[in-house]
């Protein structure tokens, strides 16, 4: 066994070395190491402290480490920020959520009246993008810039009746739009018997053009799943259809309902992926059997390369491979059973991958994908859960193999994850969440704004309240509580909300998105219309009067002097 007076001289000596080395060589190896040690460095060491304060890149790395976001490599030369213009920007931006001042911000509103009743609506890349699905009036589509980025090329287009397909008469299911590629995709059955038996086919067009899309492999993607009519005589397509896409990824998921003649039904769903940039056909599908339509699924893109499903379970799948069926990494057990399930990502960077068109000052970063949020929302029992996607990465990859890693939810969940009772609604973007929250007044709301980032909890500068205890909800079902404790910071907006004043809302890293409702005629109370589109910009607020101070050290250990 070493001598720890021996190990203590070997290390003062490596110290002395290192302390000895250029002033300039201290600050490229701390620059080599996560941020947390970069912290740890600084605290134990005074010569090394001063060099982190009298050091921008140290400190950007620190405040992009602490807020999980990545650097992005800018590719525009005539686009150069100074890292101390950065680092300042960066620290505005996590300080200005904290404040969440929502009368301080500024805003912008844009009137864009449409329909709203079954119209599906969501932002992606500073576009709004509407898509209308009905048999009677028939099916249209829209894009409109909202505030895209300089760099980027605006796309404003409408769709009408009979124009989104090439099919005279398809029956259209989904229509997935992603500006940051140009792209539109477009799930339809050529015809009612097709789309009773599961026949669909996803067509790729560009948005601002007509005509098959530059990167595509071909026109129409095809699928190779075994659906309803391989095996079963007749079904009803559920509305849980759904056409989703990341980078080069695109995925069709259908959960029909099958009538057996033992007179009980149950639900056998299915996934197809392309690879549509390289191929319209593709070996790379799942499938499986539910007991009962009311257990509900859903999927997302954790990362580019795999995919999470959600049913009874959480099933990781790698998707790297296209060539054969996506790879089980590990299921993650759910702590009780529940009921209708929706899944919620990000919709900034998350929705184009690699392919960031973002404003000029957004291209430096973006959210870490093995360090952000998704939340997952249950109807019975009602719950809101906010999970940190790194537990999905955290994998023993040496228990990888023909069988599947299955974790308990005790050794996940607790640890990695806040349970919240069931809100009216949840937004996500990177590592904050929105949550909507009655007033107790009439119907009235206020916005939850809940920071999971370590440097929030850590350096909140008096706002918001921090939440580092255990917190336990009951399950009614089951009169069972479940304790979570992923730390965050909670801020409530003094703006309260009339729910016919708001119809929907939106987020991302830099702002609220709200759609607002004009007064419905006294004749027609029900003619709903979504009448302007407000925009509060949390980036940037009008009192500048605080400061931002640097990160919080943990004084445990003390300084020593060099």
């Amino acid at each position: 066994m070493a001598d720890p007076m021996d190990q203590a001289g070997t290390d003062m000596k490596l110290k002395l070395e290192f302390l000895a080395l250029a002033e300039e060589l201290h600050s490229y190896i701390l620059s080599l190491l996560p941020w947390q040690d970069i912290l740890r460095c600084t605290s134990v060491c005074r010569a090394l402290r001063q060099i982190y304060v009298l050091s921008s890149e140290l400190q950007y790395i620190v405040e992009l480490g602490g807020q999980r976001l990545l650097p992005v490599p800018i590719t525009d030369l005539g686009n150069h920020t100074p890292v101390s213009q950065s680092l300042q920007l960066l620290r505005d931006k996590a300080h200005a959520w904290l404040r969440f001042d929502l009368h301080a911000s500024s805003f912008q509103t844009f009137f864009i009246q449409e329909h709203f009743h079954e119209v599906r609506t969501y932002i992606a890349d500073g576009h709004f993008c509407l898509w209308y699905e009905s048999e009677d009036s028939g099916n249209w589509a829209k894009i409109i810039p909202i505030l895209p980025s300089p760099s980027q090329q605006p796309v404003e287009r409408h769709w009408f009746s009979g124009s989104l397909c090439p099919v005279p008469n398809a029956y259209i299911v989904d229509v997935y739009m992603d500006p940051a590629q140009n792209l539109i995709a477009i799930a339809y059955a050529v015809s009612r018997n097709m789309l009773q038996e599961g026949r669909f086919y996803v067509d790729l067009r560009a948005l601002d053009e007509d005509g098959i899309h530059p990167q595509a492999a071909g026109q129409t993607l095809l699928l190779s799943v075994l659906t309803a009519q391989d095996s079963h005589d007749s079904f009803t397509v559920t509305e849980n259809l759904k056409l989703k896409g990341l980078g080069r990824y695109l995925a069709l998921q259908c959960s029909p309902m099958f009538d057996d003649p033992t007179n009980t039904s149950r639900v056998i769903w299915w996934l197809q992926l392309w690879d549509w940039q390289h191929s319209t056909t593709s070996n790379c599908h799942l499938s499986d059997a539910m007991s009962h339509f009311e257990f509900s699924i859903d999927f997302c893109f954790v990362a580019n390369n795999r995919l999470l499903m959600l049913s009874d379970n959480f099933k990781l799948y790698s998707i790297e491979d296209m060539s054969r069926k996506p790879q089980l990494l590990a299921c993650y057990l759910l702590p009780f059973p529940v009921e209708h399930k929706m899944c919620f990502l990000p919709i900034d960077d998350i929705a184009h991958g690699s392919q960031l068109h973002m404003r000029a000052q957004q291209t430096m970063w973006t959210s870490d994908p093995e360090h952000r949020l998704l939340c997952y929302a249950t109807i019975r029992p009602g719950s809101v859960f906010v999970i940190s996607t790194s537990i999905f990465f955290d994998i023993d990859w040496e228990h990888v193999g023909e069988k599947a890693v299955t974790i308990p939810w005790q050794n996940w969940g607790p640890r990695n994850s806040r349970v919240f009772p069931g809100s009216w609604k949840v937004y996500v973007s990177g590592n904050r969440v929105l949550q909507i929250f009655p007033t107790g007044i009439g119907s009235r709301y206020r916005l939850h704004m809940m920071d999971f980032s370590p440097l929030a909890v850590e350096r909140r500068q008096g706002l918001g309240r921090v939440v580092r205890e255990p917190s336990e909800i009951e399950i009614h079902d089951s009169g069972k509580t479940l304790t979570t404790s992923l730390p965050y910071v909670e801020v409530v907006s003094d703006r309260v909300f009339d729910p016919m004043e708001s119809i929907e809302m939106w987020v991302d890293g830099d702002r609220i998105y709200v759609a607002k409702i004009k007064d419905p005629a006294d004749h027609d109370p029900d003619d709903l219309r979504m009448d302007r589109l407000e925009v509060i910009e949390m980036s940037t607020c009008r009192d500048r009067s605080i400061g931002i101070p640097e990160p919080v050290f943990d004084q445990a250990t003390p300084i020593e002097s060099s």
